[in-house]
């Protein structure tokens, strides 16, 4: 049985296939056997020798088969010291700058100049580095599922503290951070949030991002004043929208900085003595969960919402914003260094660049009339300039010289969650066998059980709205419990029962009151 348990473990976190495993039946005794004494996932497997299999202090990377079928890079790096005896804490770092057609490629001897990096370690963090790229960025179901499987492949690999894993990261990678708190934030204890924006995920891709869901972990989160992106002016009333919706927010706000890491030093004594005093709850007593899409929290989860009707308060933490970024709509060759900006790509989509016909290779030299060697010399240029404005901008291409004008697009007006579906809003507690449930929409939601949350020897009664809609015996299953350790490696939670409840069949019946003869 152990062979076969590791080959489905190994088809779990690598996504390749050995020699067809076949399923067998296994008793919770059998389940707690094989699990007795699994402190950590890697403890299934045979932890590597670091001094022979990986060096410490490197940049790193390791390959994961993605949902769309796409093998990608990730990088990891090992702290100096590491005890392959000891959990150890475990930071996920999401980089910006996501929405490139290239995968992210990382200079494997600059990350120990990186803001942050270099006190994790020394802390003794180890760091998955996952990689993004257009229709793999942290906010998309696929993009989602790599960061989980990077998280699942330490895991099997080193020994990673279950309760001390957290996610953070600058620009694209704090708004990727906010999505996860938001639709599945089992992994993490934590999240740090530098300088993104917590609607992004909606924005984006239509996901469907709540305020409520960020109560269930805390968070540091920092924006700057003069962030051309993200500035504390049009941020702050969101994080204030997203405390006053029960959001566990610890905010700070620098002056003088721009959309760039620099001010991180700053704050670098307060991140680390954060992580290192905090730690995921085990089995919360209380969550508050909005879902807009099949998603949970811990033992919590929403697998599907019924639009129709409307049994509770409806109230979306929502607020309108303003696009006015003087936005051109190319990606500039980072490599090139060279006087101008090369261009390596543009949007498709109606802003300046696709207007104007921009293509890959052009060379910029030139804007407002003055002459231009990089995105700083443009970026002050700029700083005058507002929302539709015109402008004029001269480019070499094969030879020639080029001038061009057009203007800005002027300012859009939006919703910091868009909405497409209605959302299902769940307050759960647990207490002596009786988990207390209130919604505002009809649903089928499961509950995850494990001992040291019920007492499986006596009843459970759920009760939801008031209204009592289950009282009986729920029997640990061993296949289930396996299943549940299989798909998350995570052995401080095992999971060994669940509770399926179909609100939608189970209420109307309860909620009938026909009017007295």
């Amino acid at each position: 049985m152990c062979f076969l348990i590791i080959a489905s473990i190994l088809i779990s976190v690598t996504g390749t296939s050995p020699a067809s495993p076949q399923t067998e039946e296994i008793s919770i005794s059998e389940f707690r056997e094989f699990t007795s004494g699994v402190y950590c996932a890697a403890d299934i497997f045979s932890t590597p020798d670091v001094e022979n299999d990986f060096v410490s202090n490197t940049l790193l990377t390791a390959d994961i088969l993605y949902p769309d079928s796409v093998t990608r890079h990730f990088y990891f790096v090992i702290p100096p010291g590491y005890d392959p005896e000891e959990p150890s804490p475990l930071f996920v770092w999401l980089h910006g700058g996501v929405s490139t057609p290239d995968l992210r490629v990382m200079d494997p001897t600059g990350f120990s100049e990186w803001h942050l990096i270099p006190r994790l370690l020394e802390e003794g963090y180890l760091i998955a580095f996952p990689c993004a790229q257009l229709d793999a960025v942290w906010w998309d179901t696929v993009g989602e599922a790599g960061i989980m499987s990077i998280v699942q492949w330490m895991k099997s690999t080193f020994r990673v503290h279950d309760s001390r894993v957290f996610v953070g990261g600058f620009s694209d990678g704090a708004s990727g951070s906010f999505s996860l708190m938001m639709l599945h934030p089992d992994y993490f204890a934590a999240y740090m949030a530098f300088s993104g924006h917590i609607g992004v995920a909606a924005l984006s891709n239509e996901r469907g991002t709540y305020l409520p869901s960020l109560s269930n972990r805390p968070g540091i989160v920092t924006h700057s004043d003069e962030d051309g992106l993200y500035p504390v002016a049009k941020m702050a009333p969101t994080i204030a929208l997203a405390e006053e919706a029960g959001a566990q927010i610890e905010y700070h706000t620098f002056s003088g900085f721009r959309h760039d890491p620099s001010y991180l030093p700053q704050i670098e004594d307060r991140v680390i003595e954060f992580l290192e005093e905090t730690e995921r709850i085990r089995f919360p007593e209380k969550i508050i969960w909005e879902a807009g899409e099949p998603s949970g929290c811990d033992w919590l989860m929403v697998d599907s919402i019924v639009s129709w009707p409307l049994i509770g308060e409806d109230m979306d933490y929502n607020t309108l914003l303003v696009y006015d970024r003087l936005q051109f709509g190319f990606y500039p060759d980072r490599e090139y260094e060279g006087n101008g900006i090369l261009i390596a790509g543009t949007l498709d989509d109606d802003i300046p660049a696709a207007r104007i016909g921009l293509t890959q290779g052009d060379l910029i030299t030139g804007f407002m009339n003055e002459p231009v060697s990089s995105l700083e010399d443009i970026g002050l240029l700029q700083s005058e300039m507002s929302a539709g404005d015109w402008f004029s901008m001269e480019i070499q291409r094969e030879g020639e010289t080029i001038y061009l004008e057009d203007s800005f697009n002027p300012p859009e007006y939006y919703w910091l969650f868009p909405r497409q579906n209605p959302s299902v809003r769940v307050e759960a507690a647990f207490s002596d066998n009786h988990f207390n449930i209130t919604v505002n929409r009809l649903c089928r939601i499961r509950l995850l059980l494990h001992p040291e949350m019920v007492d499986f020897s006596n009843d459970i009664v759920v009760t939801c709205n008031d209204l009592e809609i289950f009282r009986g015996k729920v029997s640990e299953d061993g296949n289930f419990a396996m299943a549940n350790l299989i798909a998350n490696l995570d052995v401080e939670r095992c999971y060994t029962a669940e509770l399926k409840l179909d609100l939608e069949e189970i209420m109307p019946s309860l909620m009938y009151h026909p009017d007295s003869e």
